[in-house]
């Protein structure tokens, strides 16, 4: 695709391989890498050199807002590197129930945020809405690149699964508020209305657990991307709950259990507020509920009686997501946004002297740890540490979402 001799290189950089980088980056950046626009490669922030940022010509610094990712635009630039940033949750406006609020309301943190806007050339988000805001603070046009469904479905939807019907959710610890508060009476009055279904649990333990007279099951969150994959590849969910706050920054978010549910193969029941109510289409593609008990209550005891209904949602959700988020439409989309990247090419950098002194073991230790130990204190640092060692060392305190 390019008349140039050497394709552009693209280093994407991130503190872990999680789905966000998967979906926004893996995947289209591997279908770009089969048509012949780049070369591109993924590397942890923890495991990044400067060697790495002088091998390529364009860096992506993925949901940057750490020491380290500062370090790696710094250098970018000293390399004469264009730096690209991606943003797909507003992490200038974390909620306080978030167990990464303390993290992002720190002062370093807010210091890296402001360092990273400074310095990156170009800035992207999957969400518009996200985009729009960061494009009024950084001054500069914020374009949309959106994110590739997760895989195709190894056979088509086709039928409804199970004698029992299953509704299922998945998500994260910043989720049990709502399971507590919202999805636990809604099943208790569910069940009061539809005794004849399970309920299934992905995630955060809710209180509600063993206490519904519906059989409950619950597995642990998993963290590894690969594992919840296949993991997800084998559930037979026929509903699946997409609770989310009326709150500015989940407005902000990305329609991912869209995404999610699509691939499982059920029919989802989403909170009628952004991102879904812009997305999905009720009745068709899925349910929008208000956050109301009665009004999830009955959107659900309506799935549960109507088994076509069910299988159509399914289906036609699956089709959405299949037209608008496949892989090679998604690729298509960055291959028109990205042009830049195309025809940038950096100049050879030659000699290491001194620089591979930033590199040392001590160096990245402090700028890994920094942010931490800063931010939650020496105490809470050292309980975090011993309670989940190899998170910890892998720089990987709980403060990521899926």
């Amino acid at each position: 695709m390019n008349g140039d001799v050497r394709l552009p290189r693209i280093l994407i950089t991130c503190c872990g391989r999680i789905p966000s980088v998967e979906l926004g980056f893996i995947l289209p950046f591997s279908e770009l890498q089969k048509q012949g626009f780049c070369i591109f490669k993924y590397k942890d922030e923890l495991h990044l050199s400067p060697f790495d940022i002088a091998w390529c010509d364009s860096i992506f610094i993925v949901r940057g807002a750490s020491s380290e990712s500062v370090w790696a635009a710094e250098h970018a630039k000293r390399f004469g590197r264009m730096v690209l940033g991606w943003w797909d949750d507003d992490f200038l406006s974390i909620p306080t129930y978030s167990l990464s609020y303390s993290y992002y309301s720190s002062k370093i943190v807010k210091k890296n945020i402001n360092t990273l806007f400074k310095l990156c050339d170009y800035f992207f988000s999957p969400s518009p809405r996200l985009a729009a805001k960061l494009s009024s603070i950084l001054g500069k046009e914020v374009r949309v690149l959106p994110g590739a469904q997760w895989v195709e479905r190894s056979e088509p939807i086709g039928k409804n699964r199970n004698t029992i019907p299953i509704v299922g959710f998945a998500g994260s610890q910043d989720h049990l508020a709502m399971l507590n508060t919202l999805v636990g009476p809604v099943i208790a009055a569910v069940a009061d209305a539809h005794a004849d279904f399970k309920v299934h649990v992905v995630g955060p333990k809710p209180d509600f657990l063993g206490k519904l007279a519906v059989e409950t099951i619950h597995t642990p969150y998993i963290d590894n991307y690969s594992e919840y994959l296949d993991f997800a590849s084998k559930l037979e969910w026929d509903i699946g709950l997409a609770p989310l706050r009326d709150i500015e920054f989940t407005k902000h978010k990305y329609p991912n259990k869209l995404m999610e549910y699509s691939y499982i193969g059920c029919a989802g029941v989403y909170s009628r507020v952004e991102p879904y109510a812009s997305v999905i289409q009720d009745g068709v593609t899925g349910l929008l509920v208000e956050n109301q008990v009665n009004l999830w209550r009955d959107a659900i005891v309506k799935l549960l009686s109507e088994p076509q209904l069910r299988l159509r949602i399914s289906k036609s959700a699956y089709e959405f997501v299949r037209c608008n988020y496949d892989r090679q439409s998604v690729a298509d989309r960055y291959a028109d946004i990205l042009v830049p990247l195309w025809k940038y090419r950096a100049e050879k950098v030659n000699g290491f002297s001194g620089i591979n002194l930033r590199c040392s073991v001590v160096d990245k230790v402090y700028r890994r740890y920094s942010d931490y130990f800063q931010t939650l204190g020496l105490r809470r640092f050292v309980i975090a540490a011993l309670k989940k060692p190899f998170r910890v060392l892998q720089g990987r305190l709980p403060r990521r979402k899926r």
